[in-house]
């Protein structure tokens, strides 16, 4: 499913995890796994999916839906982390090299926090996009002595730009905060110079030697319906199927949708779980790699997926449109 990041996508692959739920749609146990109630529902301590939160048990275990480990940590507690982010320089300027460094801290307490669960292999991942959706890069920040997780990054070009921060606190909810970033030299209009996506009118993209054919189904995905994005993938020089892809944090790949205007997004992963009890670095997969999503709301939209293959990081890009249940899609 797709699951939203302030919103609500979800990600079974094609899906996208759910990243915040509802009080009045909030997971529910059986009994405490504490001996005495909490006069606060924020102490409720229980074990649940990092990437799906809305998964819960009084035990630990793994997660039906994408096979990672629970976590002990607070069921109820929905509250977005404080995240402090300060670049060097102070003010970014594109095509230079530019420190992030970005410091979280507890909602109620203000302690900077120090330890994250390990989500996918890394413990902090980091997307940043400019505001046209053009430029796009999914990055894993080191975490200093102090709680400063710190990254380099070049900007292409002046502009608007998107931190998206996707980790889990040790002990806390799954957090997806997002922050703008404006670089020196930018003196367009925010709401005037959004992204203009148009949907693709071709399915066969080619990345270097990686060919992907990406195929939906339903053919017109609408919001409130799961909808599965499948990528086969092939040699570009031969077009023979590719069977020797790599895992490529802890997956066979990785996708960020994001809606044409920057509110709705999603981390997924493929629905093909890993089998347990192999080394990841020693299996192969492809040539086809299925996503699954429900998408909350009428529009259009932009995937970002990335497969390792040879050693190598691609990443296919892909824009296609939601509709409403009902509403008439547009002629091709």
């Amino acid at each position: 499913m797709w699951l939203r990041s302030s919103l609500i996508l979800l990600a079974l692959p094609l899906a996208l995890p759910a990243c915040a739920i509802s009080q009045a749609n909030a997971p529910s146990v059986v009994s405490a796994v504490t001996a005495a109630e909490p006069a606060n529902l924020n102490d409720l301590v229980g074990f649940l999916c990092p990437m799906h939160p809305d998964h819960t048990s009084e035990a630990p275990g793994a997660c039906p839906i994408c096979g990672m480990a629970l976590v002990q940590g607070a069921l109820y507690d929905f509250r977005d982390y404080a995240l402090a982010i300060e670049t060097v320089p102070a003010v970014p300027k594109a095509g230079e090299t530019l420190t992030l460094n970005l410091k979280v801290s507890h909602p109620e307490t203000g302690e900077i926090v120090k330890d994250f669960e390990l989500v996918h292999d890394r413990r902090y991942h980091l997307f940043v996009i400019s505001q046209d959706m053009e430029f796009f890069e999914h990055i894993h920040p080191r975490e200093g002595e102090d709680g400063t997780w710190s990254i380099e990054v070049v900007l292409p070009k002046p502009g608007f730009y998107v931190l998206l921060s996707d980790f889990a606190p040790s002990g806390g909810s799954s957090q997806f905060l997002v922050r703008p970033l404006v670089t020196a030299g930018y003196s367009g209009e925010l709401l005037a110079e959004g992204a203009r996506l148009v949907p693709d009118t071709t399915r066969t993209q080619t990345v270097d030697d990686l060919t992907a054919a990406i195929t939906y189904d339903p053919g017109t995905l609408r919001t409130a319906t799961y909808g599965h994005m499948n990528f086969q993938l092939t040699r570009t020089a031969t077009g023979e199927p590719v069977r020797e892809l790599q895992t490529y944090l802890g997956a066979f790949g990785h996708m960020l949708i994001m809606s044409e205007d920057m509110v709705e997004h999603v981390h997924a992963h493929p629905v093909a779980l890993l089998p347990q009890g192999f080394d990841p670095e020693e299996l192969k997969g492809g040539p086809d790699v299925l996503f699954e999503g429900l998408m909350p709301k009428a529009g259009r939209y932009r995937a970002w997926t990335q497969f390792r293959y040879q050693d190598k990081l691609y990443t296919f890009v892909n824009t296609f449109e939601v509709f409403d249940v009902g509403q008439r899609a547009a002629s091709p």
